[in-house]
């Protein structure tokens, strides 16, 4: 029999909503669903009926299924409930502490302590240089009051204090300048020769800078020097490509001050200098030191947990996600590995009703689940036309790249579906905010300047062989623990014995061994790795990466490629659609004969539906040996042009059927033999003013009469037939209330309307969520998805399963 598969495609909240009509209608008209593949906001639906029918003793019925609609409805506003008062000014509070850690606390604390170890160091290693004087002109001046300012500032000028600070700025230039030529000649130190060049860039600004701020700025008020920031603001806010440089600088900055402040002791930004309050400063530096990589592991992680938590409490089965909906999540989640006496197994015994689930939970149930996501910084070729990033699909089955050959085992009996959980894989799939942004497809671009702008990622970081480290004595998993203990005290101590006995050796020894650690930390980031054969010095790599902060951290901020078969040891996920927002792809590999691929994603022209469906078909002709064709054998573009994208309002469908040959390359000579075939069915909303017109409105009750299930027309509305007036009354805002024709024009410019609201809105409302759902389910009535289903292949099955 051929099976059949389903997808859901990302676009936040708007196609859950959608993608929940779709599967009423195939859950009305009792469609076996084999295989259900999600992406980001199409996952929410997906996740959550899995959920709910494993909670059900894994069968369907009508009873629970108009629960659990009715459940996400009442849901939909993910991030704002105005229905409940309390429970939205509580998840406000939370998200609101989540953007104030990640965003202001952890950046404000990581510059901080680096700011005075720095101008320690500088200070006593070039303060003479800069100053042209062992001491300041205020100290100068002090112990001297025949001397005055003027002279002190002209003795700095002198030839020979010149040339040294000549010399002390022209040298990181000139050694920036050629790492940076060396890096393009050298393509495989090319990232070593990076790391110089912004070191010595770094090193330049913060010697270049306080000597600047010295020689021209002292003149200048404490308003002007700080207005000098507004132009880097401004270069921030407006130009999303130069923000990371924009930051970089605005820190240099503001460093610089501190660094002025300790090498020429005098007042900085309206501070005066004062020699306790230094030390007192840098004793809280060296505190922040050791707390510092710990805090960035949790900032990075701490988006996902949140976005986790946000969707298993809105979605899944509520008796199952304990109070606070937190079930599965723990405080071990905010850190990438901690050390455990557990030795993984692979079995797995019979579950609690109120425990989450993992995908081996779903080992056995239909249908098999399948989240796609993208793997990043992770090639299986040096080749620069290969990309960076690839779609990693996750199910009870296995979890592995979408490329992976037959004959390599990537992930297999390292990360297994027993490691993860389902609300960990749609988090993942879902985590259109991150760091890596993969292919950057369709209207998840905005997205960059959110991320950038708040500093904040939802993206997953997974340990890709954690049974391995699980296995491992527990002495050794307790190691990095113990160095970064020993790291913490040691400098502790160091400072300690500075402040008793004023000798700047303590002092510089204890920062000597932070920057030298740094440093070779830093190198071992920069160690290639994904080779077939791991030598010896890449599973150390590995492991450091795993357990040390700062080695992770530097690697994925210089996106240190991993480059190979073999998987890197940090797995660094983010949404699905950042290649592939359909989710056909997976489903596509499976050569199924029978495909839906239900569409909810932001598409602003209607002629938007056919490129980004074209966009996935020709990724399936280069990585799967796919090809398409309309229904009576025309070239798929010109078939879509006509028969979907090009047509009079009135008369537009919201679906378009079209034939997948499926191919496979010859082991033994060139060329490819066709394997199989099937069809696919493509399903998108349109507004009720351009869809087909129908003969006559139908209600809820005509269409669900089969099943004798009514649904109140005051939460459902009287039938799935949306009217134009009911679609564009439709705002953006998050309060029933504010639906109407008075705010659409406003509602239409900052978040579009019916049916294309913007991705980057999540304040639903009850109403929206309704209107949608009647929208997938009016589309897939007119695409009559339930006989195409249930119509009989004329390919062998056998055939379309042969790999």
């Amino acid at each position: 029999m051929a099976k059949i598969g389903v997808a859901f495609s990302g676009g936040g909240i708007r196609s859950a909503a959608f993608c929940s009509g779709a599967l009423r209608r195939l859950l009305q008209k009792n469609v076996k669903i084999d295989f259900l593949s999600c992406v980001s906001g199409g996952g929410y639906t997906g996740s959550a009926y899995v959920d709910w029918k494993y909670r059900h003793d894994k069968k369907d019925d009508k009873k629970w299924h108009q629960d659990f609609f009715n459940h996400m409805r009442q849901e939909a506003g993910l991030i704002c409930h105005c229905q409940r008062p309390c429970k939205a000014v509580l998840e406000s509070m939370a998200l609101i502490a989540v953007l104030l850690f990640v965003s202001v606390i952890v950046p404000v604390l990581l510059w901080a302590s680096m700011a005075f170890p720095l101008a320690y160091v500088i200070d006593f290693l070039f303060g003479s240089i800069l100053r042209a004087a062992d001491r300041s002109c205020s100290q100068q001046i002090q112990n001297n009051p025949n001397i005055t300012i003027k002279q002190c500032r002209e003795e700095q000028k002198s030839p020979d204090a010149i040339f040294d600070r000549y010399v002390l700025f022209i040298t990181p230039v000139l050694i920036a300048f050629l790492s940076h030529v060396l890096s393009g000649c050298i393509p495989r130190a090319k990232k070593l020769f990076q790391f110089f060049t912004y070191f010595c860039v770094i090193f330049f600004a913060l010697v270049f800078f306080p000597w600047f701020i010295n020689d021209f700025l002292h003149v200048l008020s404490l308003w002007m020097k700080i207005l000098v920031l507004v132009p880097l603001f401004f270069v921030w806010i407006s130009f999303p490509l130069n923000r990371t440089i924009a930051t970089l600088m605005i820190g240099i900055y503001i460093v610089s001050f501190v660094v002025f402040w300790r090498v020429y002791k005098e007042s900085a930004l309206g501070f005066v200098f004062d020699e306790k309050e230094f030390d007192l400063l840098l004793g809280i530096s060296v505190l922040l030191n050791w707390i510092g990589p710990p805090m960035v592991t949790i900032q990075q992680r701490l988006g996902h947990v949140y976005v986790r938590w946000i969707i298993q409490k809105a979605f899944f089965y509520p008796k199952t996600v304990g109070k606070c909906g937190c079930e599965g999540i723990s405080w071990r989640n905010l850190f990438l590995y901690c050390p455990t006496c557990y030795q993984p197994n692979g079995q797995l015994g019979n579950i609690r009703s109120s425990q989450a689930l993992t995908l081996a939970d779903l080992d056995e149930f239909t249908p098999t689940y399948i989240g796609c996501t993208t793997s990043n910084q992770w090639k299986r070729s040096p080749s620069p036309r290969e990309a960076h990033y690839e779609v990693l699909t996750m199910s009870s089955q296995s979890i592995e790249r979408l490329d992976r050959r037959q004959s390599e085992g990537e992930l297999h009996g390292k990360l297994m579906p027993v490691d993860v959980y389902l609300s960990d894989v749609v988090a993942t799939s879902a985590s259109a905010l991150n760091y890596h942004m993969g292919s950057m497809q369709g209207d998840e671009e905005p997205f960059k300047d959110l991320k950038v702008l708040l500093g904040l990622s939802t993206g997953s970081s997974i340990v890709s062989d954690e049974r391995h480290e699980r296995k491992r004595p527990f002495c050794v998993q307790i190691l990095p623990f113990l160095m970064e203990m020993l790291r913490g005290v040691s400098l502790m101590v160091l400072f300690a014995a500075y402040l008793r006995t004023r000798n700047d050796m303590y002092i510089l020894t204890g920062f000597l061994v932070l920057f030298l650690s740094s440093i070779v930390f830093s190198l071992i980031a920069l160690v290639p790795t994904g080779s077939k054969h791991r030598g010896r010095l890449e599973r150390i790599a590995g492991w450091f990466t795993i357990n040390i902060p700062v080695v992770s951290y530097v690697r994925n901020a210089l996106q240190v490629t991993n480059q190979g078969p073999n998987p890197p040891a940090v797995l660094y996920l983010s949404d699905g659609g950042h290649i592939e927002n359909l989710g056909i792809l997976p489903l596509l590999k499976k050569r199924l004969q029978k495909i839906v691929s239900i569409d909810g994603g932001q598409t602003i022209l209607d002629e938007d539906y056919g490129s980004i469906l074209l966009e996935a078909l020709n990724m399936a002709r280069k990585k799967l040996d796919c090809s398409f064709s309309g229904m009576d054998g025309r070239d798929i573009a010109e078939d879509i042009r006509e028969k979907f994208v090009e047509r009079m309002p009135g008369s537009q469908p919201s679906s378009y059927r079209f034939k997948v040959q499926y191919y496979q390359k010859n082991n033994d000579s060139e060329g490819k033999t066709k394997v199989g075939e099937g069809e696919i069915l493509y399903i998108a909303p349109r507004h009720p003013s351009k869809a087909v017109k129908t003969k006559e409105y139908v209600t809820w009750k005509d269409v669900l009469h089969d099943i004798s299930v009514e649904l109140p027309a005051d939460q459902w509305g009287n039938g799935p037939e949306l009217k134009a007036e009911e679609a564009n009354r439709l705002t953006f805002c998050c309060c029933e209330c504010c639906h109407g024709n008075a705010c659409c024009g406003f509602s239409e410019a900052m978040c579009e309307a019916f049916p294309q609201h913007s991705t980057n809105n999540q304040f639903f409302t009850p109403s929206m969520f309704s209107a949608y759902h009647r929208e997938g389910y009016r589309a897939s009535m007119e695409a009559k998805v339930e006989e195409f289903l249930n119509e009989e292949s004329n390919s062998s099955p056998s055939a379309a399963f042969m790999v």
